[in-house]
C-alpha cells in the first residue's frame, strides 16, 4: 500500500488511546472544551489578522524568507493558518481534528521550517491573543485565566502533534538513509561480509549469499566465518594478519568447491574502528571464476582449434620444429602430411557455413582415428589439416597412413538431412631428406599436395625434387601476372567457326594469350589455373569480355559481315553474383549488340550447382545473348539437365573428335551428341577438327559447325582481320 493513503496518525502511531492519554497528561477536560467553544466566536473575526501577524513575524528572520516562497506560496500558507486558528477553538478534538493538525505539521516542514521557528511562532500567537481575551472577557480575572489555561493546553496539545511530524519526518529521512545504505550494500557487485574481532559474521550482503550459494543473512549474523565460507587456512591467516596489523591486504586470491564446481575468488580486507570504538574486519570478495575460466579456455585457444579441438596452427608448427630436431638426431624417419579436402569451398558455399563446421569436425575425428599415440593432427586452417608422424622405420610407412586417411574419409558423411561424400588430397614430406626445419618440410609437403591436385585429387604424392622447381616458376608467373593484370599485357587471338552449310565464318571464339617478356607464349594451361588460384581471373575476366565485344563491334563498324564472338566464362565468374550486370554494362559501353555475344561455360561448371547455374543461364538468356556449353560429353549432366539449361549451342569436346575416325566409340558418342542437341533444337560445333576424314565425318553427320586447325588456328588481331576480310571459306578438298 501507498504510503501517501494511509493517515500521518497511523504513520505517527497516534490512536484513539495515545489521544486520550495525550488530553489527560494536559489535564484537558470538558469545560476547557466548553470554554474554547465560547472564545470561538468571538475570535472568529480576528483569525485572518492573527495569520498576519503569525506570518509576518516569520518573515522578520532572513532565513526564513527562501523558505515562505513567492507572493502566491505565502498566500496559501496565510490561508492554511487562518482555517488552523479556526479549528483551534472550535471545540472539536477527536482523531479527526489530530489528523489535520498532523498534515498542517508535516506541509510546515516540507516547507522547511524548524521545529525551533515553529515554536517561537506559537509564542507569538500566544503573545498577540492574550490582550485579545482579556479584552474580550472584559477583564474578569478568573474568567481569563480559566479561558487562557484552556487555550494553553490545546496549543500544547498541538504543539506536541507538530513536532510528532518533525520527529516523525527526521524518522523517515533516517530510515530511507539506512534503507538506501542497505540497498547499496546489497547491490554491490561484489560480496562484502562484516566481522568482528573473533571473526564471526555481524554482517553479509545479497552478493555474498549469492556467490556462496548461502541462505538469509540473518541465519549466518554471529556464526563464524570458516564455518561459513569454508575458507582455507591461508586465507583465515590472512584475516588475522589485518585484524592485528591494520595494514590492508589487496588482491588475495583462493579456491573452494561447492555443488556447482571448482570457484575462484580474489578478496581484499581491511580493518575498520567505529565511533564506539568497536574493531571490525571488512572482506570484500569478487568471483573471478568466469574470468580464470576464461583465461583458461585463453589459454587453451593458443594451442587447439576451437572448432574441431585439434592442435592448432601454431602448436603444430611447434611439433614439426620438435619431429625435425628428432630427424636430425636419426631417430628414424619423421614425416608430415598436408591434408586438404577437395572442394570444401562448394559444400560451405551452398550448403552454408553451420554444415561446413560440423563436416570439419567429423572429419577431425575421422583424421584422429587414424592416428598412433605419438603422432600428431592439427589443423592449420580453412579446410586445411597437418599430421605429423613420428618413428617411421620408412618413409613408405607415411603411405600407409595416407591410404588409411582416404579410406577413413571415403565414406558418406550424414549431417543433418544430407549424405555428404568427401576426398582429399595429400602431400607428404619426410624429414631430414626433403627438409631440415619446420618451414622446408611444410613447403615441400606444400608441394606435393598442389601435385596431388593437379593429377585429379583424392590421393596422395610424396615430394619430388622437381616439385619445387615447378613451384619456384608458378611463384615467377603468379608474379609475372599480377603485373601483366596491372599494366593490361595480355592480348587476344580469335578462332574461327565455320558453318558447315556455307563453308563461311560464321563465328569467332576470343582465347586469351600472354606473351611473357622472358618466357616467351605462355600456354593457358599453365597461367590460367594460376589466374583462377590468385583471384585475378575475376578483373582479366571482365577485360576478356570487354576487349572481345570491343573488337567485334570494330569488324562491324569496318564493314565486314556481323558475326558472333565467343568468350569462355570461368567457374568463378559464372558463380559471381553480378556477372549478368557486368555482361550488361560490357555490351553498352562497348555497343554491341546482345546477339552477336556468345557465352561459353562448361559442363563441369553448370553442374557443381545445377539450380544455381540454371536460374543464371536463364538471366543471362533474357539479356539476348547466346549461350554454349563447352566440352560436353565430358561432365555429367542428364538429359532432364541439359534440357533445363536454355543453352543454343552445344561443342563437343575435341577428345571426342580427335578418334572418330579410328575409334567406334567415339563416332557413337559424336552422332548420339550430335542428334540429341537437334532434337532439343540446338546448334552442335565440334571443336578440335584437324582433318579432311573428321570434317566428311561430321558433314555426313549433320554437324552444324566446325572449329579447329583444319581451317584456321587461333589468330591475333591482325591476322584475324585479315581473314575475315578475305572471306575465305572451307576447303572440302579430300584430306
Amino acid at each position: 500500500m501507498n504510503s501517501s493513503a494511509i493517515p500521518i496518525s497511523i504513520l505517527t502511531g497516534i490512536d484513539d488511546a495515545e489521544i486520550v492519554a495525550r488530553k489527560a497528561f494536559l489535564e484537558f477536560t470538558g469545560a476547557d472544551v466548553a470554554l474554547l467553544k465560547k472564545l470561538h466566536a468571538h475570535l472568529e473575526a480576528q483569525r485572518d489578522p492573527f495569520s498576519e501577524v503569525f506570518y509576518r513575524h516569520l518573515q522578520h528572520f532572513p532565513q526564513l524568507l527562501p523558505l515562505l516562497g513567492n507572493t502566491e506560496k505565502l498566500e496559501r500558507l496565510k490561508h492554511t493558518l487562518s482555517v488552523y486558528f479556526s479549528q483551534l477553538t472550535e471545540g472539536e478534538y477527536g482523531a479527526e481534528y489530530v489528523e489535520n493538525r498532523l498534515r498542517v505539521g508535516m506541509v510546515h516542514q516540507r516547507v522547511g521550517l524548524t521545529h525551533q521557528w515553529y515554536i517561537g511562532a506559537y509564542r507569538k500567537y500566544l503573545h498577540e491573543l492574550m490582550p485579545a481575551i482579556y479584552h474580550l472577557l472584559e477583564g474578569d480575572e478568573k474568567k481569563c485565566i480559566a479561558t487562557y489555561s484552556a487555550l494553553l493546553k490545546i496549543v500544547f496539545f498541538d504543539m506536541e502533534l507538530a513536532l510528532d511530524t518533525y520527529f516523525y519526518a527526521e524518522h523517515q529521512v533516517i530510515v530511507r538513509e539506512k534503507r538506501f545504505s542497505k540497498q547499496i550494500i546489497d547491490d554491490m557487485p561484489s560480496g562484502l561480509v562484516v566481522m568482528d574481532t573473533a571473526l564471526n559474521v555481524r554482517m553479509v550482503n545479497k552478493a555474498s549469499l549469492n556467490m556462496f550459494g548461502l541462505d538469509t543473512a540473518e541465519t549466518f549474523v554471529g556464526q563464524s566465518v570458516t564455518q561459513i565460507f569454508g575458507t582455507s587456512k591461508n586465507l583465515t591467516n590472512a584475516l588475522e594478519n589485518v585484524l592485528e596489523s591494520g595494514e590492508m591486504r589487496s588482491g588475495l586470491a583462493f579456491e573452494r568447491q561447492d555443488m556447482q564446481g571448482h570457484k575462484y575468488y580474489l578478496a581484499n580486507i581491511s580493518r575498520a574502528l567505529t565511533e564506539e570504538g568497536q574493531t571490525l574486519l571488512f572482506f570484500m570478495v569478487s568471483d573471478i571464476t568466469a574470468y580464470k575460466k576464461a583465461e583458461e579456455h585463453a589459454q587453451y585457444l593458443t594451442q587447439y582449434d576451437a572448432l574441431t579441438g585439434l592442435s592448432n596452427r601454431s602448436t603444430v608448427y611447434d611439433r614439426i620444429d620438435f619431429a625435425c630436431t628428432l630427424s636430425r638426431r636419426g631417430e628414424n624417419a619423421v614425416a608430415i602430411m598436408l591434408i586438404d579436402l577437395d572442394r570444401f569451398k562448394l559444400i560451405n558455399d551452398n550448403l552454408g557455413a553451420a554444415l561446413g563446421d560440423e563436416l570439419l569436425k567429423q572429419t577431425a575425428a575421422r583424421l584422429s582415428s587414424c592416428l598412433r599415440e605419438s603422432d600428431t593432427v592439427g589443423r592449420t586452417g580453412g579446410n586445411e589439416f597437418v599430421m605429423i608422424l613420428l618413428s617411421m622405420s620408412a618413409a613408405a610407412d607415411a603411405a600407409v597412413v595416407a591410404r588409411k586417411v582416404l579410406e577413413a574419409l571415403a565414406a558418406p558423411f550424414r549431417i543433418a538431412e544430407h549424405q555428404l561424400h568427401l576426398t582429399a588430397s595429400i602431400g607428404i614430406a619426410v624429414a631430414p631428406g626433403d627438409g631440415v626445419t619446420a618451414q622446408e618440410l611444410l613447403k615441400s609437403a606444400t608441394a606435393a599436395l598442389r601435385q596431388a591436385k593437379i593429377d585429379g585429387r583424392n590421393q596422395f604424392c610424396f615430394f619430388q625434387a622437381e616439385m619445387n622447381q615447378r613451384s619456384q616458376r608458378d611463384m615467377q608467373l603468379d608474379s609475372g601476372l599480377h603485373k601483366a593484370a596491372e599494366n593490361f599485357e595480355f592480348e587476344l587471338h580469335y578462332q574461327p567457326k565455320v558453318d558447315l552449310r556455307s563453308n563461311e565464318i560464321c563465328g569467332l571464339e576470343a582465347l586469351l594469350r600472354w606473351d611473357h617478356p622472358e618466357r616467351g607464349m605462355i600456354s593457358p594451361a599453365t597461367f590460367i589455373p594460376l589466374l583462377e588460384d590468385n583471384g585475378l581471373i575475376v578483373p582479366v575476366g571482365t577485360w576478356v569480355l570487354r576487349t572481345a565485344c570491343a573488337q567485334a563491334r570494330v569488324w562491324q563498324s569496318m564493314g565486314i559481315k556481323p558475326c558472333c564472338v565467343a568468350v569462355n566464362l570461368s567457374a568463378v565468374q559464372f558463380h559471381r553474383q553480378d556477372l549478368c550486370q557486368v555482361v550488361k554494362q560490357v555490351l553498352g559501353e562497348t555497343g554491341l549488340e546482345a546477339k552477336y555475344l556468345e557465352l561459353e561455360i562448361t559442363e563441369s561448371i553448370i553442374m557443381r550447382d545445377v539450380e544455381r547455374a540454371v536460374q543464371t543461364l536463364r538471366e543471362l538468356k533474357s539479356l539476348g545473348v547466346k549461350l554454349s556449353v563447352d566440352d560436353f560429353g565430358t561432365g555429367h549432366s542428364s538429359l532432364n539437365y541439359l534440357k533445363r539449361f536454355a543453352t543454343d549451342v552445344l561443342k563437343i569436346d575435341q577428345s571426342f573428335i580427335r578418334d572418330i575416325t579410328t575409334d567406334a566409340d567415339d563416332a557413337m558418342i559424336t552422332r548420339t551428341i550430335i542428334d540429341l542437341a537437334h532434337n532439343l533444337r540446338m546448334r552442335v560445333i565440334a571443336e578440335g577438327v584437324e582433318s579432311a576424314a573428321q570434317l566428311a565425318f561430321l558433314l555426313r553427320n549433320n554437324c552444324d559447325e566446325l572449329q579447329g586447325y583444319y581451317y584456321s588456328k587461333p589468330l591475333p588481331v591482325e591476322a584475324c582481320t585479315a581473314l575475315l576480310k578475305e572471306g575465305r571459306k572451307l576447303s572440302l578438298a579430300a584430306d
